[in-house]
């Protein structure tokens, strides 16, 4: 009896923390918007490369200003309290965004495509792990 207790009590602790890991609507939004706004700044500042000088010094402020964005998510991140599992996946998301950015030479928003999946794989995953610990709860009773 006092085990059965015990485990209710660590699923209620470990679904509060599930809940209080995941990204609200409010900071999704937010987070959506500066990082679109950085991709669509640097697509339209990748039209103007080759009109001289402006187009280079546009496309450089563009540049700067992603990194600038990319360094506001991740620093969030950080501050939010994301433990390991988040950062990891962020950072590997990033790495192969980047990669593939490179690849199509910034015209694609991957930015905001690589937060996307990031913030909804970290919103979906915990939720289908902890109806596993429960269905073998169910299955112990």
């Amino acid at each position: 009896m006092k085990k059965e207790n015990q485990n209710l009590e660590e699923l209620k602790t470990e679904s509060e923390n599930s809940e209080r890991a995941k990204i609200s609507l409010p900071e999704t939004i937010i987070l959506i918007m500066l990082s679109g706004i950085a991709d669509a700044f640097e697509f339209f500042s990748g039209l103007s490369f080759p009109v001289p000088i402006i187009g280079q010094v546009v496309w450089l402020i563009a540049f700067a200003f992603g990194i600038f964005i990319s360094t506001i998510i991740i620093l969030w991140s950080i501050f939010r309290g994301a433990k390991g599992r988040f950062v990891i996946k962020r950072l590997v998301i990033l790495t192969i965004s980047f990669l593939f950015d490179a690849a199509t030479a910034g015209v694609l928003p991957i930015r905001t495509i690589a937060l996307a999946i990031t913030i909804w794989l970290n919103n979906h995953l915990e939720e289908k792990n902890l109806q596993r610990v429960l269905a073998l709860l169910g299955k112990i009773k």
